[in-house]
């Protein structure tokens, strides 16, 4: 038997042991004997009560839905009260018919309003996230079930509820019912039914005919109860009866999973076989499973920059709220591979498969001079960009005062070189490239503005193929023109749109008309033709290439 189960039956035998003495002591022949009865009685209720309040105790803990749990808990408390209610009116009052009684009597129906009602919030959460918030029109039935409460609490005044047209003397047993009194039973019968066949519908399991069988032969229990008792065929405390169907139908959901709880994590983690630990912030083991290996605070520490090589296991882990999960994944078999094709290789080696070792060698060559032909043509292409950074890296050496700004200046190149040779290595495979491609490009220029104090903005519609050297010619002209207005350009805000072939770029810039007019004059743009257009303090440019169509 699983080891959740185990301990669910050890609670389940616990609490109907309790039941069965207390049900005992209802029944012991103590005669005339005044305190083994009182002694009886008391034993008896306090298990009733005790039970409750442990039961509500662990509603505090386990449930997770914090709506579900303050009602839950709640109801447990009225039943609790409910139970103390009777038990001092009918147990610790000297006479039956004492004014304090009746106020005793009255109190039944605090519980008898508000618990119905409160099973209709709980089944309405079911299902729902923590967040949710109750409809006002819900709401407004708690406002209605206080009024009824004050009503009965107040029944001596008005006798709306009971009648006691003889009096109050002999108010346990000389009086007639009120028309308020059948509304307060309907209240509670059919709150009651609506909770239980709305539980039962829940029950059902999504997405089949299937449904949670506990929370139904609890109900069907129920009925079977209701039918004996208004027969008259066993005399039992019905206040008791009442609060144990009421607390085992929501203890069934919370065990079917209906009502989320957080326990049995300690047996989760003894019985999984998956090497994992939970951690608080100062590193100290909460879970543990059986199969975690020991780690060290530092190397908890290390995984959190990446996964740490343990030998035969690699070590990871996850922020969680105040701490950590950590786990370790076995390579065991990744290893003996490795070792594996290592012997293989040494055994090629040693038994000299030379036609092999050929076929090899001359693939590699071919790769490497496809590489070396690639690298080649790479380095061609952004020599220039390479011998201008290393400059600007050997001015830092001689202009420390400089090092933010021409560091900034180094970035946007490395970003541009890094760019270009990706672009000349799609354009290996097809001369046709998504022009996607070209927003990237601009878009990581201008992360690289951002180091010098550049405000940036980048609006992106590009969808389409292009030919590689309309995006190369568009890349170089905004790289030429950052670069030369780095050191002035306060704010640049791009627009790129690509459409029937033809790339649009529209450039708004911060900067001075006496330093950005010769820059934009003195350049070219390979493909296509662009303008420019100076307002006070802001430069506005628009790009088109050649080709395509305009719609």
């Amino acid at each position: 038997m699983p080891i959740r189960n185990k301990k669910i039956l050890k609670y389940l035998v616990a609490v109907v042991a309790l039941l069965l003495i207390a049900l005992g002591l209802r029944y012991a022949p103590v005669g005339e004997n005044i305190l083994l009865a009182t002694f009886a009685t008391t034993i008896r209720n306090s298990i009733h009560i005790s039970i409750l309040v442990v039961w509500c105790i662990s509603l505090y803990r386990r449930l997770m839905n914090p709506q579900i749990r303050h009602i839950l808990v709640c109801t447990g408390a009225l039943m609790a009260l409910w139970l103390i209610a009777k038990t001092v009116k009918y147990e610790f009052l000297v006479s039956a018919t004492h004014p304090i009684g009746r106020y005793l009597w009255y109190s039944y129906y605090i519980p008898m309003l508000l618990i119905p009602l409160f099973g209709l919030f709980t089944v309405h959460y079911i299902g729902k996230p923590e967040n949710h918030q109750m409809p006002k029109w819900m709401l407004s039935f708690l406002g209605l079930a206080v009024g009824l409460i004050v009503l009965v609490m107040t029944n001596d005044l008005h006798q709306l509820v009971f009648r006691f047209d003889n009096g109050f003397t002999n108010y346990d047993s000389d009086y007639s019912y009120g028309f308020l009194y059948f509304i307060l039973m309907a209240w509670y019968i059919l709150l009651s039914l609506y909770f239980v066949i709305s539980l039962l519908r829940k029950c059902r399991v999504p997405g089949s005919k299937k449904v949670q069988k506990l929370p139904l032969f609890i109900a069907l229990g129920g009925v079977v109860f209701w039918i004996i008792y208004v027969m008259k065929l066993i005399s039992v405390d019905l206040t008791v009866i009442d609060c144990l169907i009421i607390a085992s139908l929501l203890e069934s959901a919370i065990q079917v999973g209906m009502i989320p709880s957080n326990t049995n994590y300690g047996d989760i983690f003894r019985i999984t076989t998956v090497p994992i630990q939970v951690v608080d912030s100062h590193y100290n083991p909460h879970y543990v499973s059986e199969g975690a290996l020991p780690v060290s605070e530092e190397q908890i520490s290390l995984s959190k920059e990446g996964a740490v090589n343990l030998g035969n296991t690699l070590l990871n882990s996850a922020p969680i709220t105040a701490g950590h999960v950590v786990w370790q994944d076995d390579i065991q078999k990744i290893n003996a591979v490795h070792q594996q094709l290592h012997d293989a290789r040494e055994q090629l080696s040693e038994e000299g498969v030379l036609i092999q070792a050929e076929t090899e060698i001359k693939e590699k060559r071919a790769k490497a001079e496809e590489q070396n032909r690639l690298y080649d043509r790479i380095a061609r292409e952004v020599e220039p960009k390479l011998n201008k950074a290393d400059q600007l890296l050997c001015r830092i050496e001689k202009e420390p005062e400089h090092t933010h700004s021409l560091l900034a200046k180094v970035c946007v190149i490395g970003s541009y070189i890094k760019r270009r040779g990706n672009l000349l290595l799609l354009g290996e495979e097809s001369n046709q490239i998504n022009a996607t491609e070209l927003e990237y490009c601009i878009r990581e220029s201008l992360e690289n503005l951002k180091l010098g104090g550049v405000y940036t903005a980048l609006i992106s519609d590009c969808k389409d193929k292009l030919p590689l050297e309309h995006i190369v010619a568009v890349y170089d002209f905004f790289e030429i023109m950052i670069e030369r207005l780095l050191d002035d350009v306060t704010a640049l805000m791009v627009n790129l749109t690509s459409q029937n072939g033809k790339i649009k770029m529209n450039i708004q810039m911060g900067c001075a008309e006496e330093i950005a007019k010769p820059v934009l004059s003195g350049i070219d743009l390979v493909i296509g033709n662009f303008t420019y257009e100076i307002m006070e303090e802001d430069i506005v440019i628009n790009l088109i290439t050649e080709g395509g169509t305009e719609k």
